[in-house]
Parts: structure tokens; C-alpha cells; sequence
């Protein structure tokens, strides 16, 4: 089964959780960054995972617009998706997850979940900092990437 593993990751997480997924599925995946900003044929792909960070509480802007413009396409493939978010509350984590995606692309998919994210310090510029240590209470980096949750969605998927 031809994948694709489409995401967009502005400080490196969400492209980090891809390559992870790639790994564990063990089959042919192309990883797709849409900050290149290339147009994306998806036509040739049997699935379609789909991987946003969530910043603030909302998801990336070219992750939407990608979806926009191929929801047709996509609502005829299997379809994974993702979010990275260092949200901690499950609630909230749920909310996330389904305000990151169209309602009609979470009722198809095959796995969709929330798999935790990071804060990269040293990826931050100084106003991004400042943000995470009032918000965070934290003044270093933190990996909270969620395993387990991958081994769901990679099982689900």
C-alpha cells in the first residue's frame, strides 16, 4: 500500500513524529514536508496520513489549506491522522485533535490521535522563550512525545 505521511512542522516535532510513523509501519512511505510549499499530487497514494503541530491551542494554517484544496481526493483514500501538542488534559487533547481537522476527515479515518509534542528551546526564538517560560513554567527543552500513542495509531492505522 502506497503512503503518504504529510505534515507540516515548524520546529521540527511533528517531522520527527512522521519519521517515527514511517519507521514503524515498515512500508512504502514518501514523507511529505508542506512547508516547502511544492504542489502535492496525491493521486498515486492508497493512504494518506496527515500530521499537524498545534500551536496556542489551533493547527497549522498549510495543513489546512493542503486539505481544502484536496478534500475530495482525500475523502476517497485511507486516512490517518495526528496532531503534536504538548496539551496535557485528554479533554483538551480530544478537542485538539478534532478542531485540527474537518468533522467529515475524522469520521473516515482509520486512526487519528493526539501523540504529544516537545518544546525545543533551542529551535525558539527569544519572544517564543519568553511565551513558554510564563505559559509552561519551564526554561528547557521537554520531549513529551507519546509512544504508546503511536503504537495505537500505527495499530489502528
Amino acid at each position: 500500500m502506497k503512503t503518504a505521511i504529510i505534515y507540516y512542522s515548524k520546529k521540527g516535532t511533528t517531522q520527527k513524529v512522521a519519521k517515527i510513523i514511517s519507521e514503524k509501519l515498515n512500508s512504502e512511505e514518501d514523507l511529505i514536508n508542506l512547508k516547502q510549499n511544492t504542489p502535492l499530487d496525491i493521486s498515486s497514494y492508497d493512504r494518506i496520513i496527515i500530521g499537524t503541530p498545534i500551536y496556542a491551542g489551533n493547527s497549522s494554517k498549510k495543513v489546512k489549506k493542503f486539505i481544502v484544496a484536496n478534500l475530495n481526493h482525500l475523502q476517497k483514500k485511507e486516512i490517518g491522522l495526528y496532531v503534536c501538542g504538548m496539551e496535557k488534559e485528554e479533554e483538551k487533547q480530544r478537542e485538539e485533535l478534532e478542531r485540527a481537522y474537518p468533522k467529515e476527515l475524522i469520521d473516515k479515518a482509520k486512526s487519528k490521535q493526539f501523540l504529544g509534542g516537545e518544546f525545543l528551546f533551542e529551535n525558539m526564538n527569544f519572544f517564543e522563550r519568553i511565551i513558554i517560560k510564563k505559559i509552561a513554567k519551564t526554561d528547557k527543552s521537554i520531549s513529551a512525545i507519546n509512544y504508546q500513542n503511536i503504537d495505537r495509531f500505527i495499530q489502528d492505522i
